[in-house]
């Protein structure tokens, strides 16, 4: 059972990082050859662009890791390594989680209108603060995850009992949950007031004969579906960091958590290209392009 369950993993590993590698760096590639030609770039495809690069940093961890405990095991004396990896984890779930909320606030402020002073301040100043609020949550998910990285080495090293949980003893560890619950509660709070201001819209341009057109209807209908996708997907996210970080340091239980945050970077991957419309478009350009060239050499053949 142990050796079937490796070779799927295996398996997961070679595949996710063909879909991840090449899918994170489209993002990007685009992204900056945009950057290259308008001398700016908006700040949806700010946030996009860094969640793939923890994206693509998370699965790189986890194969990493995956190999590291294969060769060495567990029981590991270099404290270093250990720290290291600890560190990595933590920072990394903690950016995704940060930059999530931020690209959830952004959204929000974009599509629920409040006539009160303090929210069009907001609108005004948001946007102002970019790409340098990216810069400090980087910081500040590296500050949070240290002290919770050495804590939970502690713990793993003082604890005999391998079913208790460090969330129970360390402050830091207290600190980091619920510096990431707070970026998960903001971020489902900014999504549902996106996704209700949005289905009234549509339920206005549906009574409003005059100014209803398919496109401007398919163009909501999309963002609905696109914002309650990423609430789903961050919703199991959240449930999904809480087990790992209970489960941290229990190699089965690890393997079954990395295997589903595979899955679900898979298609939080997926949500994020097919929701912008900028990144669909050139992919689609790229199949198109790609489909010519293969049926003319065909024709040629």
């Amino acid at each position: 059972m142990t050796s079937t369950w490796d070779n799927i993993l295996h398996v997961t590993d070679v595949i996710s990082l063909l879909i991840f590698f090449p899918g994170c760096m489209f993002i990007l590639i685009v992204n900056i050859l945009d950057w290259r030609k308008n001398k700016r770039l908006e700040i949806t495809d700010q946030i996009i662009s860094g969640l793939g690069i923890f994206v693509l940093f998370h699965r790189i961890y986890q194969i990493s890791f995956r190999c590291f405990t294969l060769t060495y095991g567990l029981n590991v004396t270099n404290s270093f390594v250990k720290l290291s990896f600890n560190f990595t984890y933590l920072s990394l779930i903690s950016c995704v989680s940060l930059f999530s909320a931020w690209l959830a606030i952004h959204f929000c402020l974009k599509i629920v209108n409040i006539n009160q002073n303090l929210y069009i301040y907001i609108q005004h100043t948001f946007p102002q603060m970019f790409p340098w609020i990216l810069l400090l949550s980087v910081l500040a998910s590296l500050l949070i995850s240290g002290p919770a990285a050495q804590d939970l080495q502690r713990e793993l090293l003082n604890s005999t009992n391998v079913s208790y949980s460090p969330l129970k003893t360390f402050i830091s560890l207290k600190l980091y949950f619920v510096f990431t619950s707070l970026c998960f509660l903001i971020f489902v709070i900014s999504l549902l007031l996106a996704v209700v201001s949005l289905y009234r819209h549509i339920y206005r341009m549906q009574h409003n004969a005059i100014n209803f057109r398919a496109e401007t209807a398919e163009a909501h209908v999309t963002a609905v579906k696109t914002l309650i996708s990423l609430l789903v997907l961050n919703i199991l996210y959240f449930v999904l960091v809480v087990f790992a970080v209970h489960d941290y340091g229990q190699l089965l239980k690890e393997e079954i958590h990395f295997f589903t945050f595979t899955i679900c970077h898979a298609v939080f991957l997926l949500t994020l290209i097919c929701g912008n419309r900028k990144l669909l478009n050139k992919l689609h350009g790229i199949w198109l392009g790609c489909s010519s060239r293969l049926l003319s050499s065909t024709y040629s053949d």
